[in-house]
């Protein structure tokens, strides 16, 4: 499962949001999280400028999750993407797609959806 910089953001800040429990469940082992450089530079750049207060969460979740960290991928990977995402995405999304992970996990409301595209948000309930 590839995340976001949002979600290790999120999960940093708060220890009862749905990004904390996808970072718990990593943890003891449910499943691999992947990232690459350009996410984890991202996730700290980001709360060091916005919530420095989650930086020791932050440090902490990372010493206790076994991340596969992946390279950034090359320019000419991701061009492919430039057509279809906003460009600041299309880094990220390529790194998921080479990583060949069956599941992507970001809080990102508008730059990973193909343009023009109409997005939906599933919401999951409990009612019989």
């Amino acid at each position: 499962m590839f995340v976001d910089a949002n979600v290790l953001i999120a999960g940093a800040d708060s220890r009862s949001g749905a990004s904390n429990a996808v970072l718990r469940l990593a943890e003891v082992g449910l499943f691999q999280l992947v990232v690459c450089r350009q996410v984890l530079d991202e996730a700290e750049r980001n709360l060091r400028k916005k919530l420095p207060r989650a930086l020791p969460n932050f440090a902490a979740q990372l010493s206790q999750l076994s991340l596969e960290i992946r390279e950034d991928p090359e320019s000419a990977a991701f061009l492919r993407w430039a057509d279809v995402i906003e460009a600041k995405d299309a880094p990220i999304l390529e790194a998921a797609v080479s990583a060949g992970v069956d599941r992507f996990v970001t809080l990102e409301h508008e730059g990973l959806y193909p343009r023009g595209c109409r997005h939906q948000r599933t919401h999951h309930s409990n009612a019989q």
